[in-house]
């Protein structure tokens, strides 16, 4: 699969908001929609590279897991460490407690069913939560339990692309049915975020005659500015009291996947989104997003209240500095996507 370093600037952009809205909310009101970014990224990635590995026979079971385990463990594990230590030294004993299921959880992949019994993402309480944001990490890895079993058993039964169209208007129906009797179960369930991966899977398994990329530069442009101003809608005009995911979320979803779509020869992909700056940023993306928020969390605790805008910078300095470091001693020479 040929490297695309528009994708990882894409993943600059969620990441950045992501950052960005954790540490002022009224940065970018929407800016908690780089998580769905995200989701999307990710299901045309790992469905590009199932679909190669089934085609030409290469696809095993053990080599996708330890493949994903050597990209997400190494670093997941220092940051929960460190995290381990952080709430030893400050937090109250009920607060440890807390803190030690959300570890073992993380370290299981399945935070985000803890997370729902507890609190909502938009609640005050979350934000005493130095691991809530391994939720969407817990969705991801619950959606890769399934979906190369799925694609494995159909392969030579069913078309990849009517399968995840499939997954896709099912999880959404049930984003929609969830959403009104309960929010937080729409928000962490993987049954309600399943789509929004399998959506950058039907991405990646567009037939040629149905990809922009392959067609008029125009139509490539159209692709992918539409998609940029669809995810500038998510990010923002959206709060946390809109009901989220929802309707609301085919907005990054269908930007995500506009902007991909159009391939990396839209001016757009290849002129913002590939420059070497970006590109960095989205490449140090994955432990940034695990460093910020429990910095941003223990900031929060040890002040009592919300930390001073001067506080809450550092704690973002300090989350790239953690995260470049991260990367260039845990993460080099791994691949660049998974």
């Amino acid at each position: 699969m040929t490297y695309r370093p528009d994708i990882d600037g894409l993943r600059a952009v969620a990441v950045l908001s992501v950052v960005a809205y954790h540490a002022d909310a009224a940065l970018v009101p929407g800016g908690f929609v780089g998580v769905d970014v995200f989701f999307v990224i990710s299901g045309f990635l790992i469905t590009s590279l199932l679909v190669q590995s089934l085609g030409d026979g290469s696809f095993t079971f053990s080599a996708f897991y330890a493949r994903r385990l050597r990209r997400l463990v190494p670093s997941l594990v220092v940051m929960l460490a460190a995290a381990a230590v952080a709430g030893w030294a400050w937090l109250f004993s009920a607060e440890l407690v807390q803190l030690g299921a959300h570890i073992a959880s993380s370290a299981v992949f399945v935070t985000n069913f803890v997370l729902w019994g507890e609190a909502g993402y938009f609640d005050r309480a979350a934000e005493d939560k130095p691991l809530l944001h391994l939720w969407s990490l817990g969705v991801e890895e619950q959606f890769y339990l399934v979906w190369p079993l799925l694609l494995w058993l159909t392969w030579r039964r069913a078309q990849p692309l009517a399968i995840l169209g499939s997954v896709a208007v099912l999880s959404f129906a049930a984003n929609i049915a969830t959403i009104h009797w309960s929010p937080a179960a729409a928000f962490y369930w993987p049954t309600s975020r399943f789509w929004e991966l399998a959506i950058g899977g039907v991405v990646a398994c567009l037939p040629p005659r149905m990809r922009p990329v392959t067609h008029a530069a125009r139509l490539r442009e159209a692709w992918a500015w539409t998609g940029a101003l669809l995810l500038a809608a998510g990010f923002l005009p959206l709060d946390g009291d809109a009901a989220f995911p929802g309707w609301w979320a085919l907005l990054p979803v269908a930007g995500t996947a506009g902007v991909i779509a159009a391939g990396p020869d839209a001016w757009l992909n290849r002129a913002v989104l590939s420059r070497r700056t970006v590109v960095v940023v989205g490449l140090i993306s994955y432990p940034l997003y695990l460093w910020h928020w429990p910095l941003l969390s223990f900031l929060q605790i040890t002040e009592s209240g919300d930390p001073s805008p001067g506080l809450r910078l550092i704690a973002v300095g300090v989350s790239f500095v953690l995260a470049a470091a991260t990367w260039a001693w845990i993460c080099t020479g791994r691949t660049r996507w998974f």
